[in-house]
């Protein structure tokens, strides 16, 4: 009977692992190496700022390079490597995000330091590209949206915590953030390794996207709607660009607020967010529903107009929760229809991922100029100016389709 006992545990065991699959493995890293990026996005502020005393420019220059290498990586490094394994991308791509956060500690000039976290931006391109296209090959219509969402919550879920640890951290030690973002890396890597090793579903996993344009165009049923999601996605991370790389030295030199108090009116943002995609992935009203990708624009832009004229952690709390379902709205629709019908996924999520950079260099660029120059509440108007230019942008490529009868046409639920 014992013997009989023990075997029987042993089959369970067994069974379990041979059941977990991709996205049993792609859920926590997701969540892992967000949190990793969010302490350290928010951390090397505070860091530069004690050791380096560096001006809110400065810090958009340092945000502009890593997104901008980002961008470049997406589009031009990352197919080079099309032939490789997703999962043998992300074990590289950890590895070398970790090990390139930890070299900078000990550098002393504040150039170096900029060309080492530029190159942060390079690695990070290996692996969300990756990951989003493993992640979602083999999926349509809702089966999709349930998948994202649960993507979603993980990552998410990690812009949640990051926040508040990374004020947390810095307020125990200004290097801190970096040490334990490093270490959330190296513990995805290992995570990783091990499975690819001990898990049958990810070492039988052979998937690459190897297909070549030609070969898409035939069978490929992608949805127009993706362009107008694309504008959204940028409008929309050129705001996040604003809230994470201004927003916090605006706090800290002209409200006088304290790290942690950063972290946790930033969090607010990442609370709903992450609230809004389980809400989302549930529910299907959105998918190839033009006028919601409209109004969520529009009312974006409203928001961040409020945003210039409030001043209290409260107020703040509440509009940047209120941007976190809205960025959450829009990065679904730039994801689901940016892949939906698409046979080159991988290639869709790089121009997502590019977008979303893109958005983030405007926004910590321009966003830190006129901060610097002018106020704080010209840069949410500049912010608001052109989230509504843009909502014009997507009403017109809209309209276009809609006259042309092809709006409708790929549908894939």
């Amino acid at each position: 009977m014992k013997y009989r006992y023990i075997s029987h545990r042993i089959q369970l065991v067994k069974s379990f692992y041979s059941g977990i699959g991709k996205t049993g493995v792609i859920y926590p890293i997701a969540f892992m190496v967000a949190t990793g990026m969010g302490i350290i996005a928010l951390g090397i502020i505070f860091y530069l700022k004690s050791v380096y005393g560096v001006t809110p420019s400065e810090i958009g220059i340092l945000s502009a390079l890593w997104s901008a290498l980002y961008v470049l990586g997406c589009l031009f490094l990352r197919p080079i490597f099309n032939k490789v394994l997703p999962r043998f991308m992300l074990i590289a791509s950890t590895l070398l995000m970790g090990t390139t956060v930890l070299l900078i500690l000990p550098l002393k000039k504040l150039y170096y330091i900029y060309y080492l976290y530029s190159f942060w931006g390079l690695t990070i391109s290996l692996f969300w590209p990756s990951l989003n296209g493993w992640l979602s090959q083999g999926y349509e219509g809702k089966k999709l949206s349930k998948v994202m969402s649960g993507y979603n919550f993980s990552w998410s879920l990690g812009t949640i915590v990051s926040p508040f640890l990374a004020g947390f951290l810095s307020a125990i030690n200004k290097s801190l953030p970096l040490v334990v973002g490093s270490i959330l890396f190296f513990s995805a890597s290992l995570i990783l390794i091990g499975a690819s090793l001990s898990l049958p579903k990810i070492k039988s996993d052979k998937w690459i996207e190897v297909i070549t344009k030609k070969e898409a165009r035939k069978i490929d049923k992608s949805t127009p709607l993706r362009y107008p999601a694309w504008i959204g996605i940028f409008s929309t991370y050129v705001l996040i660009g604003v809230i994470l790389n201004v927003f916090p030295m605006y706090a800290i030199r002209t409200l006088g607020l304290s790290e942690k108090t950063v972290g946790l009116i930033i969090q607010q943002r990442a609370i709903f967010a992450t609230v809004s995609f389980i809400i989302l992935g549930r529910s299907s009203f959105w998918h190839f529903n033009w006028v919601q990708m409209l109004l969520s624009q529009f009312l974006l832009g409203l928001i961040t107009f409020l945003l210039g004229y409030v001043n209290s952690n409260l107020s703040m709390g509440i509009l940047f929760g209120l941007i976190g379902f809205l960025s959450s709205l829009s990065y679904f629709n730039s994801v689901f229809h940016g892949v939906s019908g698409s046979p080159r996924r991988s290639t869709r999520m790089a121009i997502n991922e590019s977008l979303i950079s893109m958005g983030q260099i405007v926004g910590a660029l321009f966003g830190s100029f006129i901060y610097e120059n002018v106020s704080m509440r010209m840069v949410y108007f500049f912010s608001s100016i052109l989230a509504f230019s843009l909502n014009f942008l997507q009403l017109v490529l809209i309209y276009y389709f809609y006259r042309r009868g092809i709006l409708e046409k790929n549908r894939t639920d």
